[in-house]
């Protein structure tokens, strides 16, 4: 286990945007948000309950085949599971990696090769997410600009990974860098994990599971929005506020971009012409809908997978080690 001063130092970034969701629901005024909640649907419980577990059952489905791809051998039905049970730690730091080390365990595969399909399958939903975003980027020209950014810069990590010769430039480069030169090692053994699979043809025709996944997460935004005030946003202008704020979420570094993400859900609601209460109160429900949800969901799948595999009490947090070696 890592020392408790580290483990402290690696919650830092949890706690900030636990605080800052706060921050932001005690300054709207928590009774006007409970207010505000009140107006939702109660018919669109059920079909944001299967849009939330349906999208991680799908993503388990398209993991299956790149690890397959990856030489790992998994049944369909527990990479289902283990993703799902991945999810319960979400929410902290490196618990994006947590399926990826339940994977090798349970497979006895390394880590490494684990860790490349989550990142190939985490690279191509990004793109496809920007992707159905641009239509509606066409209504917000301001905020357009950062759609247009994210997308060329997906791009180019697909081009930078795939192309021998632009990569062997930008590894040049960054040796010549004093900031760079260390990270070096880390970016040839990212392009000697990933590059086979992007260069797989079934990675791309396997992708079509990804774009589904992608209209799953737009469609339950867009029915917590439509719930709480009809007509606010159409689909692509909810394609549009939920990639920007994926990124926002991204950029930030926070795990799962907590508070970064509700901030620019609901700065983006207010631009679209939402009450600040209305905002902020999308942000939170939808926030539980999904990740709120898929934890419950995670803990419950690996209670099943625990016995399945006969993982240990804790190997959820021991594996933090691993992770942080996968990660670095």
């Amino acid at each position: 286990m890592p020392p408790p001063r580290k483990r402290l130092r690696a919650l830092i970034p949890f706690a900030i945007g636990l605080a800052a969701i706060v921050a932001l629901i005690v300054a709207v005024n928590p009774r006007q948000i409970g207010t505000q909640a009140q107006h939702f649907s109660l018919v669109a419980v059920p079909f944001v309950v299967a849009l939330s577990i349906g999208y991680y059952l799908l993503q388990g489905v398209r993991w299956h085949f790149l690890l397959r791809d990856a030489g790992v051998e998994q049944s369909l039905g527990d990479t289902v599971l283990l993703n799902m049970a991945g999810q319960s730690t979400g929410l902290l730091p490196l618990g994006e990696l947590t399926r990826a080390v339940l994977v090798a365990e349970s497979s006895k595969s390394e880590l490494g090769a684990v860790v490349a399909t989550v990142t190939v399958q985490e690279l191509i939903y990004t793109l496809l997410m920007i992707a159905a975003a641009v239509p509606g980027a066409f209504e917000h020209r301001a905020w357009g600009g950062a759609v247009v950014v994210a997308l060329l810069f997906t791009i180019a990590v697909f081009v930078l990974l795939t192309v021998p010769r632009i990569f062997r430039a930008v590894r040049a480069t960054a040796r010549r860098v004093p900031f760079l030169r260390r990270f070096a090692p880390d970016i040839d053994e990212l392009r000697r994990e990933t590059v086979v699979l992007l260069r797989m043809r079934g990675t791309y025709l396997w992708s079509v599971v990804s774009a589904v996944q992608v209209l799953v997460a737009i469609t339950l935004f867009w029915l917590v929005v439509h719930s709480i005030q009809p007509g606010l946003l159409t689909w692509p202008e909810a394609a549009f506020v939920y990639a920007v704020s994926h990124i926002a979420g991204a950029v930030s570094l926070i795990p799962g971009g907590l508070g970064p993400y509700e901030a620019s859900i609901a700065g983006l609601l207010v631009a679209s012409g939402a009450s600040i209460q209305t905002g902020v109160t999308i942000a939170v429900l939808h926030r539980g809908a999904d990740k709120g949800l898929a934890t419950a969901a995670g803990m419950i799948a690996y209670l099943i997978a625990r016995r399945r595999h006969r993982f240990s009490g804790f190997a959820l947090f021991r594996q933090q080690p691993a992770q942080e070696r996968a990660a670095n």
